[in-house]
Order: structure tokens, then C-alpha cells, then sequence
């Protein structure tokens, strides 16, 4: 079981990689929805969030395509 700390530390260092993320391509899209739905899952909330996350995805894979 992880400490609380922990999984503080942990949702920091993902939110932080996920702000630095240019998506240029499919496998950062991926990258991104990969590191959502772990911060998701140390928040506790993964089945509510994953859809945002999809839509969210689904922007971000738009957005690199067209550029």
C-alpha cells in the first residue's frame, strides 16, 4: 500500500510530464491518455474521468494531425 505522500508525489510527477507533452503524433496521444488514467487512478476517481480523458485525447490526436 502506498502512503498518501506517495501518491501525491506521484500524481505531481505525472501531471508535471503531462504539461511538458507536445502532441506531435499517435504515440504521444497515447503517452498522454496513458498518463491520464493514472493520475486518474492514484486520484481514485478512474471510471469518471476516463471519459474526459477520451474527449481530451480525442482533441489533442486532432490537434497534432493538423499540424
Amino acid at each position: 500500500m502506498l502512503s498518501q505522500r506517495s501518491i501525491e508525489t506521484l500524481i505531481d510527477l505525472a501531471e508535471n510530464k503531462l504539461s511538458q507533452i507536445i502532441p506531435f503524433d499517435r504515440d504521444d496521444v497515447r503517452e498522454i491518455k496513458v498518463l491520464q488514467s493514472c493520475v486518474d487512478e492514484l486520484k481514485g476517481d478512474g471510471g469518471r474521468s476516463a471519459q474526459v480523458t477520451d474527449q481530451r485525447a480525442a482533441r489533442i490526436e486532432n490537434q497534432a494531425t493538423t499540424h
